[in-house]
Order: structure tokens, then sequence, then C-alpha cells
């Protein structure tokens, strides 16, 4: 195969690929412009307050009251520590020898950062608990969710918050319903 021989295969691919592109009829371009994405049709919107599924069901009254009681036990712990410490806290500024108001600040300055530990896992774990908790109610409540809106052909159903949704048609909040089948399928 000669040097022209190879180098006319050449211009003739290179054609074929312009002409791909052109299309081969005139300059219109082979290749069309995206398809616009057709949006359906929505059949209904409704809307859900989670604060109130939260306070009407029973679970959620009954988790709410767990972690209450849990978070007033922790805080009774609490309220002894800081007891201990205002009554160690007068002892010293009663005290005349400084050796031993000095190993008492010591101590004392030991036990308001233990005190403060204290304070900070106790918010850690009521915030765990609070979260397991919410987090176990969302996911039954989205079955239940999921079944009301096929049934009401709602298409669209958004959780109702002051910041995110302003106003609402009545007629368009299904958070009572909601919350009747909740204690139906989920009694506590």
């Amino acid at each position: 195969m000669t040097t022209s021989t190879r180098r006319l295969g050449r211009i003739a691919s290179a054609a074929a690929v312009a002409l791909a592109f052109v299309g081969g009829a005139g300059l219109a371009p082979a290749f069309s412009a995206p398809a616009q994405a057709t949006i359906p049709q929505v059949r209904g919107v409704a809307v859900v307050d989670m604060q109130k599924v939260l306070a009407d069901t029973k679970q959620g009254q009954s988790a709410r009251k767990k972690l209450e009681d849990s978070s007033k036990a922790k805080q009774e712990k609490l309220d002894q520590k800081r007891k201990k410490l205002e009554a160690d806290t007068v002892k010293l500024r009663d005290m005349k020898d400084q050796q031993k108001a000095a190993q008492l600040e010591e101590q004392l300055q030991k036990d308001y950062m233990e005190m403060q530990q204290v304070y900070m896992t106790m918010q850690q774990e009521l915030a765990q608990q609070e979260s397991r908790v919410l987090e176990d109610i969302y996911k039954n409540c989205q079955t239940l969710i999921d079944k009301l809106a096929s049934e009401l052909n709602v298409d669209l159903v958004l959780v109702r918050d002051e910041s995110t949704v302003l106003y609402v048609e009545p007629g368009l909040d299904i958070t009572g319903e909601l919350v009747k089948r909740y204690n139906q399928k989920y009694p506590s």
C-alpha cells in the first residue's frame, strides 16, 4: 500500500466521520436536542404534622414519658453532685487551715469538672435516646403514609412545619387519620 493510498483512506475516514456529525443531508446535526422530561399531573397533595403525630400517638406519648423519666433520674443525680459542691464550697470559705483549704479547693475543681462531664454525657445520652425514638416512629409512619396516600390518590405528602409550610387548607391535613391508623397498628 502506497503512502498516497493510505492518505486517501484517512481522508475518506475523516469525511465519513464529518458526514455522520453533519447528518449527510444539509447542515442539520445527526443528534437532536434532549427530549424534555414530561412531568406527570399531580393528583393531590397532603400534609402531615409530625410534631402532632409524636404528641398524639400512644407510642409517641409513651416514648416521651420514658425520656422524661430518664431525664428526671439523671437530673436528680446531677442535683446531688451540685448540692455537694455547694456544701464543700461553703466549707472552703470557712476553712482556716491553708493546706487543707488548698486540698479541698483542688478537689472541688475536680468535682466541678466531673459534674460538667456528667452533664454533657447526660445531654448526649438523652439526645441519642430521642433520636432513636423519633427514627422508629418516622419509619412506622412512612408505611402508613404510603398506604394512606395511595387510598386518597395523593401524589405528594409534605411534612407540615412552621418554617416549611406556612399555610394549608385544613382538608389537606391528613395528620388525624395518620394518628388514628398509627394507634391501631402500633398500640404502644
